[in-house]
C-alpha cells in the first residue's frame, strides 16, 4: 500500500471502470502506467517458435511449387510484396493485445490472470474480441481514439 493508499484508505475499487456490452455489463481495472507499460512490452514479445510453426502452416501450399508473386526466401514468404512472416507477427501480437486486455477484466468469480487467447476464441468470435477491447481500451484511456484522429 502507498502512502497516498493510505491516506486516504484508497483500495483498487477505485481503479475500476464499468461498461456495457451487449447488455452486459463488465469491470475492468484500470492498469497503473507501469503496469500498461509492462502489458505493452508483453504483447511485442513474440516467441520465435511460435512464428516460425504459424508460418510454416501458413506458406505450406505456396511454397511447393512456382506461383506468379510469390517470392520464397530462406524465413519467409513474400506474397505480392507483402512479408507473411510480419503478418503472422502482427497476427500474434493481436491475439497477445486482446489476452492481456481481457485479462484487465475483473471477473466474477475465479481467476483470469493465465487466461490464454485459445479460451479467449472459444468463447468470443473476432468481431467480439475487437469490441471489446475497444470497449476496455476506452474505459482504460478515456479520449484515446479522439487522440489518435489528430
Amino acid at each position: 500500500m502507498t502512502r497516498l493508499s493510505k491516506a486516504f484508505n484508497l483500495s483498487n475499487s477505485i481503479r475500476t471502470k464499468s461498461f456495457e456490452l451487449a447488455g452486459h455489463t463488465f469491470k475492468v481495472i484500470v492498469p497503473l502506467t507501469s503496469e500498461l507499460d509492462a502489458m505493452f512490452a508483453r504483447i511485442l514479445e513474440v516467441d520465435n517458435k511460435e512464428v516460425e510453426l504459424r508460418l510454416k502452416k501458413m506458406t505450406e501450399a505456396l511454397t511447393k511449387e512456382k506461383i506468379d508473386g510469390v517470392e520464397v526466401t530462406k524465413d519467409d514468404v513474400i506474397v505480392n510484396g507483402t512479408s507473411t512472416k510480419e503478418t503472422v507477427i502482427s497476427v500474434l501480437q493481436m491475439e497477445k493485445k486482446i489476452t492481456e486486455y481481457v485479462r484487465l477484466l475483473v471477473p466474477e468469480d475465479g481467476e483470469i490472470n493465465d487466461l490464454t487467447y485459445e479460451e479467449i476464441e472459444q468463447e468470443f468470435p473476432l468481431q467480439i474480441q475487437l469490441e471489446l477491447i475497444e470497449k476496455i481500451t476506452e474505459s482504460i484511456q478515456p479520449g484515446y481514439k479522439d487522440a489518435r484522429k489528430n
